[in-house]
């Protein structure tokens, strides 16, 4: 495997519109992008997506050699990409709001199921964010609680019910987005709590899914000052990816980032900058979900650094 294709592998992409584009197409073929993440301006209805992701793949392991992930935020409810002739199932907090865990199970095999059938092999749900802050503008309702214990008991289940329906999954967003009264999309939220408080809040819900076998994780794109002092978000540090969720806490699963064209990463620090923090810091997946050029961009710049270089 050549570093052009390992860079490539690294990578995941978006693109506008419900058919491959020509420019989707020069990038996978120049910087041989490996993965791909949809998003409901990308799917029409049910049969229209399984042709997609067909040719997506057929397109990737033609250019790279290698199948896909193909990439989807449906959690349900709120966060719903699928169209409306799909399966589509109720959100984390109505969900939970049955006291049955085994409802999230079943949501999540039904879920991971559908994904199967359309073509789409990695579900990027669910949330393990604890909603502990009422003003939080961007978790509220795609959390199942406002403790850890409660957000452990449901998502596991959907975590299981995910795997079992035929799909990648992963926990959401490391080390916890839900103390924050800002959105990344929108800007660089802080949450400046000491390490204690930290293990007993937003990080116990990590590791509790790591010791259930979560497959993967989503980092943060939020300042964690305790953690790390540099004035980096998560998902470009390396002391919360490689020493924390690696090193202390343990975690052997795949790492992914939140979308680098957030404001959170675009406006501070440039999104093509954040990718090579984010390869640096120990994220294995890094996504740049809606401008495909930026991807090549990205790309290029990764095969003329170091840490763009698998280790």
């Amino acid at each position: 495997m050549t570093n052009q294709i390992l860079i490539g592998q690294r990578l995941v992409a978006g693109f506008p519109g419900t058919a491959i584009t020509p420019e989707l197409v020069q990038v996978i073929r120049q910087y041989k992008i490996g993965n791909i993440i949809l998003f409901r301006e990308n799917i029409s209805d049910a049969a229209q997506l399984r042709t997609l992701c067909a040719d997506l793949t057929e397109l990737i392991r033609r250019e790279t050699g290698y199948d896909p992930f193909i990439m989807v935020d449906q959690e349900g409810g709120v966060v719903t990409r699928l169209s409306e002739d799909c399966v589509n199932v109720p959100g984390a907090m109505a969900l939970a709001s049955t006291g049955d865990p085994g409802n999230t199970y079943l949501a999540g095999k039904l879920t991971g199921a559908e994904l199967r059938r359309l073509g789409i092999n990695f579900d990027l749900a669910p949330s393990v964010d604890v909603n502990c802050n009422p003003a939080n503008p961007i978790i509220g309702v795609r959390s199942y609680g406002d403790t850890p214990s409660t957000v452990v008991k449901y998502a596991t289940g959907m975590i299981r019910g995910l795997q079992d329906g035929g799909v990648l999954c992963l926990a959401k967003h490391f080390p916890g987005h839900g103390d924050t009264s800002m959105d990344s999309h929108l800007t660089l939220p802080c949450v400046d709590k000491p390490r204690t408080e930290l293990e007993k809040m937003e990080l116990a819900p990590f590791r509790a899914v790591i010791d259930d076998g979560v497959p993967a994780i989503m980092t943060a794109h939020i300042l964690f000052p305790t953690l790390d002092d540099s004035g980096v978000p998560a998902t470009m540090s390396r002391r919360i990816v490689t020493d924390l969720l690696r090193g202390e806490m343990g975690f052997t699963g795949l790492v992914t980032s939140d979308c680098m064209e957030m404001q959170a990463v675009q406006k501070f620090f440039g999104t093509v900058n954040g990718v090579l923090a984010a390869m640096n810091a120990g994220v294995d997946l890094v996504l740049i979900s809606h401008t495909t050029r930026l991807s090549g961009e990205a790309a290029a710049a990764a095969a003329e650094a170091p840490c763009g270089r698998p280790p």
